[in-house]
């Protein structure tokens, strides 16, 4: 229960620094709720084993954000994209890459990792448990393959 509270204020907050802040809000902004279904989603292009599902924004036109769920030990290869990406982990644990550090980044439920803009990341869920989570883009979503 408390990694559930944790993730959703992480998001929160995430949110509310990468979009202003809350007080930007008008009475015009619609209330957005999604209930996450495990195994739920689009497929994800051109990696199979990945869904997503869209939570808010028009990812061809400026910011989103969007949820994702990997199946256990399903790898991505390297890209890189041109906005900054905001990651928050909700379930399982990724194992996450960024070109020029030697650090793999293990992101569990409620953990936060940033990179900027056209940073080459890569990685894999770690076996053992589908791993889903949370990417808000500053900038419309682009994805460009990479080597390492």
């Amino acid at each position: 229960m408390m990694k559930k509270v944790l993730v959703a204020l992480s998001a929160a907050v995430l949110a509310a620094i990468t979009t202003g802040s809350a007080s930007s809000a008008t009475a015009q902004d619609p209330v957005t709720y999604h209930h996450h279904v495990q195994g739920k989603g689009s497929p994800c292009k051109g990696l199979a084993g990945c869904t997503y599902v869209q939570l808010k924004g028009d990812p061809k036109a400026g910011p989103s954000e969007a949820m994702f769920t990997l199946k256990a030990g399903t790898p991505f290869s390297p890209h890189w994209h041109t906005s900054p990406e905001h990651v928050v982990g909700v379930s399982g644990t990724m194992l996450w890459n960024v070109k020029g550090h030697k650090k793999t980044y293990r992101v569990g439920a409620g953990d936060f990792l940033y990179y900027p803009g056209e940073a080459v990341h890569w990685g894999r869920c770690a076996p053992g448990a589908d791993c889903t989570y949370y990417v808000f883009d500053e900038l419309p979503y682009d994805f460009h393959a990479a080597t390492r």
